[in-house]
């Protein structure tokens, strides 16, 4: 606590070391917050987990800083995205042939989709919605041209829908991997700010990142997030008054634009397009539309990785540029809250509170038999 003189230590309780004790004390296992090392054996389950590198995060979030540039970590974050772009537009292809397979068969007169997995219940209901019977009573094939045909047909379709699906699979791993790495950049670029020559950073490094999980919040939140990066980046804003730039620096236009598209992709994306937008497919028209709304939506993803590298090339080129305008700036994070301090504080003030209410109550018979009398 700061009022006794102590400071507050950020690791678990279990790991801290009391005051004035040996931390060399037999059976004693303390964790020492850079080395994410223990005396007493379990380092590796520290490592296998996470929780040791997780623990050495948590200790140098309050350690004295300077700037750090996002170059590294830029060039990898670049590459991912330009992937996923790849990616997408491939998908966007694939659902494209899909389409245009079915439009095929439109003209050739089948009134439905084939089915994407073969059986003999699937081809069964399929040859029934066709006018045509392929299996009989027995669940046996029977070899007449059009049922041949009908088999042929359900092979390209489900061709065409299979590397829709694997590409679709590819796309959301590459999410998560991008994800993690856009993550890295926006914390970097979150704590450059202050060491920039400015204060009174509304969103935190960690609150940068944690807005974009956040559902409802993280349609708007990480807009605000990248408006407060890029305006405390601004090189034309002033270094002589710190808060300026909360209102002097600049935002790019292309910021909103990715903003509004990140928006639109939320709403109109290959999830929403199945289970919104075209829930219900009846017919084989409803099938095509679905497809070819898959292609709109698949191509809003490409546009979202390539206006997501338009910005942040855009915010590590301002940062770059302030801090050698600026030069090395030691940043001293504010001391954490102890909530064991916090806590103690909330239960005098409610104590003090108490009392006070208490003597307001036994003090009014006496005023009032004061002024009866």
């Amino acid at each position: 606590m700061t009022g006794s003189g102590m400071s507050y230590d950020p690791r678990p309780p279990k790991d801290r070391t009391a005051s004035g004790a040996d931390a060399s004390e037999k059976g004693r296992r303390y964790r020492d917050p850079v080395g994410g090392s223990f005396n007493g054996g379990g380092g590796l389950m520290g490592r296998i987990t996470g929780r040791a590198e997780a623990d050495r995060a948590k200790a140098r979030r309050y350690e004295p800083y300077h700037y750090e540039s996002n170059g590294t970590q830029l060039r990898w974050t670049v590459l991912l995205l330009l992937l996923w772009t790849f990616v997408a537009l491939w998908l966007a292809y694939a659902d494209r042939v899909t389409a245009s397979t079915l439009m095929d068969l439109k003209e050739q007169g089948y009134v439905s989709a084939p089915p994407t997995i073969l059986s003999p219940n699937t081809m069964r209901e399929f040859g029934e919605r066709e006018g045509i019977t392929c299996v009989d009573k027995d669940d046996r094939f029977i070899a007449t041209p059009e049922c041949v045909q009908l088999f042929a047909v359900q092979a390209r379709y489900e061709s065409d829908k299979s590397r829709g699906s694997y590409l679709f699979i590819a796309l959301v791993a590459l999410l998560m991997v991008t994800a993690f790495a856009f993550g890295s950049v926006s914390h970097r670029a979150s704590r450059n700010i202050l060491a920039t020559n400015n204060r009174e950073q509304r969103f935190s490094p960690e609150k940068s990142v944690m807005w974009f999980f956040i559902p409802v919040m993280n349609l708007v939140k990480p807009w605000q997030v990248f408006k407060e990066m890029f305006r405390g980046s601004d090189p034309e804003s002033s270094i002589d008054e710190q808060s300026s730039w909360k209102t002097k620096g600049s935002v790019p236009a292309i910021v909103h634009i990715w903003a509004l598209i990140w928006i639109v992709v939320f709403a109109f994306n290959p999830i929403t397009v199945g289970r919104i937008w075209n829930a219900v497919r009846k017919n084989m028209d409803d099938v095509i539309l679905a497809h070819q709304r898959l292609v709109i939506a698949d191509i809003l993803l490409a546009v979202l990785g390539i206006s997501a590298i338009l910005v942040i090339v855009e915010l590590h080129k301002r940062q770059e540029a302030r801090h050698s305008k600026v030069g090395d700036i030691l940043v001293t994070p504010p001391p954490p809250v102890d909530p064991l301090e916090e806590a103690l504080k909330e239960g005098i003030r409610r104590k003090e509170l108490e009392t006070k209410q208490a003597r307001s109550k036994r003090s009014r018979p006496d005023n009032k038999s004061k002024k009866k009398f």
